[in-house]
């Protein structure tokens, strides 16, 4: 929660209206879930019976575990955190339902936590999220 109110505080002091800031911008190049659905995880943050945040700039709902894309899930300061229902996990996936898509599927339990906040209207200046994963990883930014 630090972290976010230094974001908060420097978008304040240097007027950064309409622009975003990104909690860890070197993960940036390698963010995007689908180039990591082959990688094992031994730690999850993900919570079963619970909503949920997309920790991620971008998440892919499958059909299947590794399977079909049904859509992407995203999340950033002009769509606000997307929110997925865990129904349960296996493995490094979790099936669940994807409340931005309005669909079942399997998504990556990796980039999935409980561990989020956000205040503010997606879009609007003002808005400001934050989510943390199990590893460590903290994603978040705000507009204004």
């Amino acid at each position: 929660m630090k972290l976010f109110s230094v974001l908060m505080i420097l978008g304040s002091v240097f007027g950064l209206a309409g622009c975003v800031a990104d909690v860890d911008p070197s993960s940036e190049q390698w963010d995007d879930a689908e180039v990591d659905e082959q990688t094992g995880v031994a730690e999850q943050g993900v919570t079963n019976g619970a909503v949920n945040a997309a920790c991620a700039d971008s998440l892919t709902l499958r059909s299947s575990p590794g399977g079909a894309t049904i859509g992407t899930m995203y999340t950033g300061p002009f769509n606000g955190i997307s929110k997925f229902y865990v129904a349960s996990t296996s493995g490094s996936w979790s099936y669940g339902y994807s409340y931005s898509l309005g669909q079942w599927g399997y998504a990556m339990a990796y980039y999935l936590t409980t561990s989020y906040s956000e205040s503010g209207t997606p879009g609007q200046l003002g808005y400001h999220y934050a989510c943390y994963r199990s590893d460590g990883t903290a994603r978040g930014g705000g507009i204004g």
